[in-house]
């Protein structure tokens, strides 16, 4: 029987893997593909929230920079979620900080191979979506920690 550990570290870096490789063929399509992409997520995204209205516009005018923002927050998610897994001692949350800038770098890099335009501003827009959510992370996990360890003194 497999051990449960080896389990949960494979589909921690399988989910890994398809985010970044989400992210990556996200960032090769071509130019007119991804406005295509983009533009049918608008109109989904303009049914639930009419672009006439103030929080609509903001959606649809900033809908690549929130799709930006979204794919790296989910990256990282797992990967704040698996450095805890393996043991979150500072030189892994070090490198996690590391992997951020790194594939943001990676990714706009892609783009110009795609024929679109690269930016510095989508650079810190993916690594503010990463730190984001490793930073509600690592808070919801550490006071979780000090809560279950203050009951157990009790």
């Amino acid at each position: 029987m497999l051990n449960k550990r080896l389990i949960v570290h494979s589909v921690l870096i399988l989910l890994l893997l398809l985010n970044l490789a989400f992210i990556f063929v996200q960032s090769a399509l071509p130019r007119e593909e991804s406005k295509n992409t983009s533009d049918k997520v608008g109109e989904i995204v303009g049914d639930i929230i009419p672009p006439e209205t103030k929080p609509g516009e903001f959606v649809q005018i900033n809908l690549r920079k929130i799709a930006h923002f979204v794919e790296f927050f989910t990256l990282g998610l797992l990967s704040s979620i698996y450095v805890v897994f393996l043991g979150a001692g500072a030189r892994r949350v070090a490198l996690s900080v590391c992997f951020a800038p790194s594939v943001a770098l990676f990714d706009e890099t892609i783009q110009i191979f795609s024929g679109r335009a690269s930016s510095v501003k989508d650079v810190w827009i993916d690594s503010a979506g990463f730190f984001t959510a490793a930073l509600i992370f690592y808070t919801v996990y550490y006071l979780t920690v000090l809560l279950i360890r203050k009951c157990k003194q009790k």
